[in-house]
């Protein structure tokens, strides 16, 4: 009887081990935000550039992107291929990284901003008139 009490100990333990915890000592991961700076930058979307093509900002900064061409434009993280993945992006993910803007909201004279406040590379373009790194792109380094 006392083998078998044992056994059972040892069955258990292997099996919660097996199963893993239930949560609480799992680590989750948060994104540090800064508190907005009150700088708002503006970046051109002209037709088939962005202008500046480059910038360095502060956390904080708010980026008011302003389609001045004459074409209805987009911005997409060079991670996303169309408007349909952006949408299902901003679905999906309501975290501050999570951002741009699809072309159907982004008519010539439309603007779009977006707080900045989460330090990173943040690569970006036109899915219209560019691709990542090629055409109607960006790069946005927030520090």
């Amino acid at each position: 009887m006392k083998n078998m009490r044992v056994s059972s100990v040892i069955v258990a333990t292997i099996l919660m081990v097996g199963c893993g915890s239930d949560g609480q000592d799992s680590e989750v991961t948060t994104i540090e935000t800064v508190p907005a700076n009150g700088e708002v930058i503006n970046i051109q979307s002209l037709d088939n550039s962005f202008r500046p093509v480059d910038f360095e900002i502060a956390a904080g900064t708010e980026v008011m992107f302003d389609n001045r061409g004459r074409n209805d434009h987009n911005i997409l993280p060079d991670t996303i291929k169309d408007d349909a993945g952006l949408t299902a992006l901003l679905a999906s993910d309501t975290s501050p990284t999570a951002w741009g803007v699809a072309s159907t909201d982004f008519v010539p004279g439309d603007t779009y901003s977006h707080l900045f406040n989460v330090p990173g590379t943040y690569n970006y373009y036109c899915s219209i008139h560019g691709a990542p790194g090629a055409g109607m792109y960006g790069t946005l380094t927030v520090s």
